[in-house]
């Protein structure tokens, strides 16, 4: 394996502004739009809304020819199952029941790939952090990135726990609310952790992450 001795990252307000808008777009907007036509018109409509914001940014990134964010095709997909299953048996409930099930199906997933040594945040930091598997391969990373599967497994058992219990009491706004606001904060420190440990155990493999603001 050919040594490594630095590895530079993109600046963190280029990687910030990325992942933000991505968030606003795939997550954020889509509920906004189903919770003001929910309002306005009625399920069904919210429901073709909110579908319809997803493709008609997939459809303008392609029209561009830019590139489609994972977080954006995710979003459709699971925008387009939870529909369906919504329209199919007309409740508002099940729509919302769909995604907090799909975060304990994630926590699980996480957390299992953390013990089978398959950790899913190797490919994540392959894919939006660029690191190369020689770095990912070493030791002292892989065990990080175990153990970063188990704070994003808790993030979503979070999530998932108070969507569960904001659905239980009838409280399908503050669902929306919840996973507008709780999210994206959560999301934001599990990706704080991903740099501070990551970068603990690249210096404790002997290699420098260069890190930077902006580009100078």
């Amino acid at each position: 394996m050919p040594a490594v001795h630095g590895v530079v990252m993109p600046p963190l307000r280029t990687m910030l502004r990325s992942i933000g808008f991505q968030v606003v777009e795939g997550t954020l907007i889509p509920a906004l739009i189903f919770w003001s036509m929910l309002h306005l018109t009625g399920l069904v409509w919210a429901l073709f809304a909110g579908l319809a914001w997803c493709y008609l940014a997939i459809a303008r990134r392609w029209l561009r020819g830019a590139t489609l964010p994972a977080v954006l095709v995710v979003a459709a997909l699971l925008f387009t199952t939870r529909t369906g299953i919504a329209l199919a048996f007309q409740s508002t409930f099940v729509y919302l029941l769909t995604p907090t099930i799909n975060a304990f199906v994630l926590a699980a997933a996480f957390a299992g790939s953390a013990l089978l040594r398959r950790p899913l945040t190797e490919r994540f930091a392959r894919d939006f952090v660029g690191l190369p598997a020689s770095v990912t391969a070493l030791a002292k990373v892989q065990t990080v990135l175990r153990r970063l599967c188990l704070v994003w497994a808790v993030v979503n058992i979070i999530n998932g726990w108070v969507a569960l219990q904001l659905l239980i009491a009838d409280r399908y706004d503050a669902v929306l609310l919840a996973r507008s606001v709780l999210t994206p904060v959560l999301t934001a420190g599990a990706v704080a952790c991903c740099v501070l440990m990551g970068r603990r155990a690249l210096r404790a493999e002997g290699i420098h992450l260069h890190l930077r603001w902006r580009d100078r």
